[in-house]
């Protein structure tokens, strides 16, 4: 029972007790006031007989019609006239009858009317004695009116007294429901503050309490958050054009060709300038530092149309673009773009009197490729351009070495793969110190032949046919089922950004997440960095659908973005999955020490788990182990291998 019902109650008990007190003392008085009145009456009547019947005590029919009228003409049990040797000499009484009232409250309530006596006088001898003994009929009566009328002034009272005292006790308790509700929401690691500041004393002083550990608390996890976003900006960005570094790029480009989706395949761009090195001035130099922005304002314009572009700024003044998911034509067209608007910021640059070229390279990436050989090639297309004329940008043309599959024959092998159940899945377990945490699924695509290709090859054209949807569905399906199969097994899925943003899919995930209430302990949804950047509202209402319906979910590929940092404060993930590049932040220990606590910090206070991937020796796992990260996938963990008996279950279904 609640504080508040208790002391409901409390209050409740006290005011029936003092309103039957009441109501015992006014019905006492009452049934008092009752007795003596019937009692008076009576002895009035008595006296009036008595004086009435002395001069003519020897008339009998005066007598008996005297006692009659007056015995007629009120309310009395009986009216008796004694000698005073005690005969009686006339005696009026009808038997007591007393009708309307509960035979309960006849037997409860005693009303005591004494008799009435006057002496008759017969002159000055004392004839006899006059006894009149009131009706208790009529007393009953009045004392059921009061007893009626304090009942229903009991219950009106008691009505308003209670609902007086609700409303006052819910004024003053709703300083500590306010400090309930705070401290669930610090347990579920919310910070909530509590504006209503109540009078007394007491609460005011918890409630201000608790305020100021929560803006306390809110301060640390906003300065970590703040110093975490300034370490990766410090760490990814360049200082004098506020682009993305070498490093990042590099890291970025690692991360897409192990992508399983569209942007697995892309082109690279280098564009590099040559002149620079007659001007005769540091690299420091604000010229120099004026020139370098003005590209980087070229290079943001001309990519502006592509959403998943990524720039940088490469040392031996070069810069770079990364644009997944497109084609040829796209990607020379904005290589072409951005070397006529950095020859004509370079043209509007009055200081610079020398002349520089710029001329650019283009390679394609695909899911295939080892990051050293796209490297190789935008590098060499990049040289052949710098052979030949200012301005010419240079695609490097890939040997086709296989048959390139068209779009008709990719739409049949694909459908034939849903119809034929050719899509496999695999799963890799996360490893932690109490165990395995789960296993991500992965899929891959067994082809006519019986080859065997992972989802990096076939996704990209899966997408642009607009099946990357069906497929979201039929793993999800092949998921659940694979567990129900397997229920010690906690299998995590990855969601695609177009799943999320499909109204229709949604509504089949509502309708699947509701009716698959037996597995919920045993699925997990991910949902990676990227879909958060691109759909942060969809992810909002997709994290309250996971929790609302007790399924876990986490973040897959967290690169510390800060916008996906802000957002992890709304959506609350189970965990999140840092690749082993982005943990290892800086060459100075004391640096990475800083960020990984200021990470620790975020997680922790979230109650988010860490989860470090891409990792691929014993080695690389001790080296952070030591900074205390508890969970690890990866290579070097565990391999990706085929869920169980997958295959033939699949086959059985």
């Amino acid at each position: 029972m609640s504080l508040f019902k208790q002391i409901q109650l409390l209050v409740a008990c006290l005011l029936l007790a003092m309103l039957v007190t009441v109501l015992r003392i006014n019905f006492n008085n009452a049934r008092d006031f009752t007795a003596n009145q019937t009692f008076n009456n009576a002895k009035n009547v008595a006296n009036v007989l008595a004086l009435s019947l002395g001069p003519r005590i020897a008339d009998e029919a005066f007598i008996a019609t005297s006692i009659n009228a007056m015995y007629d003409g009120g309310y009395y049990q009986s009216i008796t006239l004694t000698r005073t040797g005690g005969e009686v000499v006339y005696q009026k009484r009808e038997p007591l009858m007393i009708e309307g009232i509960p035979n309960l409250f006849l037997n409860y309530i005693d009303v005591d009317i004494p008799v009435a006596e006057s002496q008759v006088m017969s002159g000055w001898t004392v004839y006899g004695t006059v006894q009149v003994e009131g009706h208790t009929g009529n007393a009953y009566k009045k004392l059921w009116a009061t007893f009626k009328q304090l009942c229903l002034l009991f219950a009106v009272l008691g009505g308003v007294a209670v609902s007086i005292s609700y409303l006052v006790l819910k004024h003053l308790l709703r300083a500590l429901s306010n400090i309930q509700h705070q401290a669930e929401a610090i347990s579920n690691n919310e910070f909530v503050l509590t504006p209503d500041i109540p009078e007394t004393p007491e609460l005011q002083k918890v409630v201000l309490a608790m305020n100021a550990m929560v803006a306390k608390v809110q301060t640390i996890f906003n300065r970590h958050l703040e110093n975490l976003i300034q370490f990766q900006e410090l760490r990814d960005k360049d200082a004098v054009t506020g682009l993305y570094n070498r490093a990042f790029f590099v890291k970025k480009l690692s991360h897409l060709l192990a992508a399983d989706d569209r942007v697995a395949r892309g082109h690279v761009i280098i564009l590099g300038l040559s002149g620079m090195e007659r001007l005769n001035i540091s690299g420091g130099h604000p010229v120099i530092h004026r020139l370098y922005r003005a590209l980087a304002r070229v290079l943001e314009k001309e990519t502006a149309s592509h959403s998943d572009a990524l720039v940088a700024r490469f040392p031996r003044q070069e810069f770079a673009i990364l644009l997944p998911d497109s084609n040829a034509e796209l990607a020379t067209g904005i290589a072409e773009a951005t070397v006529n608007g950095f020859l004509k910021a370079i043209g509007l640059a009055s200081e610079i009197t020398y002349p520089i070229h710029v001329n650019g390279g283009v390679a394609t990436y695909t899911a295939e490729d080892e990051l050293s050989t796209v490297l190789s090639k935008v590098d060499y297309a990049l040289s052949v351009a710098r052979s030949q004329l200012p301005g010419t940008v240079e695609r490097f043309q890939d040997l086709q070495i296989h048959t390139v599959l068209g779009r008709s024959e990719w739409r049949v092998l694909l459908e034939k793969a849903f119809v034929d159940d050719r899509y496999l899945l695999s799963a890799q377990p996360v490893l932690g110190d109490s165990g395995e945490l789960h296993r991500e699924v992965f899929i891959s695509l067994l082809d006519n032949q019986g080859v065997e290709h992972r989802a990096g090859l076939f996704m990209p054209v899966m997408m642009s046919l607009g099946f990357s949807i069906r497929l979201d569905q039929y793993v999800l399906e092949r998921a659940a089922g694979f567990h129900k199969a397997h229920p010690e097994q906690i299998l995590a899925v990855n969601i695609t950004t177009e799943f999320c943003q499909d109204r229709l899919a949604l509504q089949w995930l509502r309708q699947f997440l509701a009716a698959g209430k037996d597995v919920k302990a045993g699925l997990a949804f991910e949902l990676r960095e990227n879909t958060l950047i691109q759909s942060p509202e969809i992810c909002l209402d997709l994290a309250g659908l996971f929790h609302g319906l007790g399924y876990q979910f986490g973040i897959d590929q967290f690169t510390l973005n800060d916008v996906a940092l802000n957002l992890l404060k709304k959506m609350k993930p189970a965990y999140i999955k840092v690749e082993r590049d982005y943990l290892e932040v800086f060459d100075d220990p004391g640096k990475t020490d800083m960020v990984m606590n200021a990470i620790f910090t975020i997680a922790d206070s979230l109650d988010i788990k860490l989860i470090a991937t891409k990792i691929e020796s014993e080695a690389q796992r001790d080296t952070l182990a030591v900074r205390n990260i508890t969970y690890f996938q990866g290579r070097g963990i565990a391999a990706i291998a085929p869920l169980g008996n997958a295959h033939e279950w699949y086959a059985c279904h």
